[in-house]
């Protein structure tokens, strides 16, 4: 059992880790098409939680099988984008005025991609559980 919540662990970290890298360099990408930084956050975000998403299936495919219902995926991913975008946005302006662009890509990447994360730990367990 300890095995499997240590890879638990390192599923979780390695999705939060890629979600604050990739959304630093979707950021970066995305900031040449959009103008306002709102819609910037939850563009870096969605594409944060989606990258996050496709690295854990890569890495953990065989060893840990986290349950995702896939009716759910397209809902929940739009709701960590909003809500990671949104409060990453805010973070950034508090942490620094006027904020940089990768950080408020950084840190939308990373609420999203720890809001997601949260969410496959949750369904996993309740539905061994259950």
């Amino acid at each position: 059992m300890s095995r499997i919540n240590g890879l638990v662990s390192a599923t979780i970290l390695a999705m939060v880790l890629t979600g604050a890298f990739s959304g630093a360099l979707a950021n970066l990408v995305l900031a040449s098409l959009l103008v306002n930084q709102v819609w910037l956050a939850i563009a870096t975000a969605f594409v944060a939680v989606v990258i996050a998403l496709i690295v854990r299936r890569l890495l953990f495919r065989s060893y840990v099988q986290l349950y995702f219902p896939l009716e759910l995926d397209l809902l929940h991913v739009i709701i960590a984008s909003l809500i990671g975008g949104l409060a990453g946005h805010e973070l950034a302006i508090d942490l620094r005025d006027p904020p940089v662009s990768p950080l408020i890509g950084a840190t939308s990447g990373l609420i999203a991609s720890a809001l997601i994360a949260c969410f496959l730990v949750t369904v996993s367990y309740r539905r061994n559980r259950g």
